[in-house]
Order: structure tokens, then sequence, then C-alpha cells
């Protein structure tokens, strides 16, 4: 047994942060710029954030491994990419520099891991008994990343939860977000991890974009933040997010 007092406190686990949010909304931006990342790139998306970084430092520089492909650069049928994400989890946990290790995105490992289970199943479309190993393989995922030792991020898409309008039955009221992800884990999935954020962009004068951070749990997004975010976070158009976030992660990355 250990124990946690005053003058030898527990030390803090590893930071394991799910960003949430629609295209565009500065997710992969966000982890792209955490210091020694590899990011497991799922979506094959990242041409957008790195121009945007290398266009604010010239000496921008990341490690990546393309899911979608194999060794060889040839494209993989979509349910092998599973088991690839797994195998290269396990490579850069034993690489001493990579301090942070991103997957971009879970919508996408959420299709894989249906199409892997369709093809042990032999089947072309998942029944009510397949969301059990379905759950299994997300939560294999997560406890890999977890176990990984080092700073890990997730980004996701977002679902709008939404209810018939009692003012106009026709029209839906926006309630609430929730994770990109199927399957009953979506009630609960922000708990396997450290922190949950959700990041968002808005029209802002002159044709620009506002960026917005949000680490605090709302009415309508179950957030959290472990690491002493206390408000929503804006960032106008070409600033760094990361760098407003770097502050409070002193002594956690």
């Amino acid at each position: 047994m250990k124990q946690s007092t005053p003058t030898s406190p527990k030390p803090p686990d590893p930071l394991s942060i799910l960003l949430i949010g629609p295209p565009g909304g500065g997710k992969t931006t966000l982890e792209m710029s955490f210091p020694s990342i590899c990011v497991c790139d799922c979506d094959e998306n990242l041409d957008g954030p790195e121009r945007f970084l290398r266009s604010k430092s010239k000496d921008f520089s990341y490690s990546y491994e393309r899911i979608r492909y194999d060794d060889k650069d040839l494209p993989l049928d979509l349910d092998k990419c599973y088991d690839g994400l797994m195998e290269k989890l396990i490579t850069l946990k034993a690489n001493e520099h990579i301090k942070t290790v991103a997957v971009d995105s879970l919508t996408s490992v959420n299709e894989f891991i249906i199409q892997k289970i369709l093809r042990a199943q032999r089947r072309g479309e998942m029944e009510a008994r397949d969301w059990i190993p379905f759950k299994s393989r997300m939560l294999e995922l997560i406890n890999r990343l977890r176990g990984l030792g080092k700073t890990s991020i997730c980004a996701v898409h977002e679902s709008k939860i939404t209810e018939p309008d009692p003012k106009n039955m026709m029209n839906k009221t926006i309630v609430g977000y929730e994770p990109s992800i199927q399957g009953s884990i979506v009630d609960y999935f922000g708990g396997f991890f450290t922190d949950m954020w959700r990041c968002t962009a808005e029209a802002a004068p002159g044709g620009l974009v506002e960026f917005r951070l949000q680490p605090i749990r709302s009415a309508k997004s179950d957030l959290k933040n472990s690491v002493g975010l206390t408000e929503t976070i804006k960032i106008k158009s070409g600033e760094s997010m990361f760098e407003k976030v770097a502050p409070f992660l002193k002594g956690r990355i």
C-alpha cells in the first residue's frame, strides 16, 4: 500500500487528454503543438495544421505514423488498421525520444474497429451482440495509451444531441455535445481520460476566425480538466492555442 501525504503527495498521472469538437475546431493543431510528439495519423488530415504551425515557426517538426498504410506505404484495408495502430503504440512506448503520443482521430478508429469485427464475424452489418467486442477494443486502445507512461492525446469529432423544439416540432434544439463514438460506451467515454476539452471555431470580424478551448463542464458538455484551466480560452486568428495552455502544463509534460 502506498500513501499520499501533504509532504509526499502521489505523483500526478500522465496526462491523457480527449479533444472533442467539430471539424476545423483546432483539435489537430493543438495536439501537434505538444513537444516531442508523434501523431498516429488515422485521418490523413495533417497538412492544414502543419502549414499553420510551420508559418509560426520555420523550425517546427514532429513525428507521425500513417495508420492507413503499411511499412511500404501501401494502403491497408480498414479492417487491418486497428491492429496496425496497436502495434505502433508498442513501438512508441519504447521510443525514449517521444514524450507525447496523439491519435488523430478516434472517429476513424471507431470505423477501424467496426470493420475488424465485421471481418471476423463475416457479416456486413453490426448486430447488438457486436457492440460488446467493440467496447472491449476501444477500451483496449485507451488502456494501451494510458500505459505508455507518456502524455497521450486523442482527438475525436463531436456529435450533437438534439431534442424537438416544443415551439416548432419541425425544428430541433441542440441540448448537448458528445464524442462521436458509437455504442453505449459514449455515455461515459470521457471518464477514461484525465482531461476532456472542447475545441471550436467561430467567424470573427474582418473575415477572420476565432478559436475557443472550453475545458469546464457545462450543461451541454461533460468536460473536465486536471491542470487548473478555469475558463474558456479564446484564441484570435493567428495565435497559438498551445501557448495559451502551456503555462498550466508545467510539471505535467
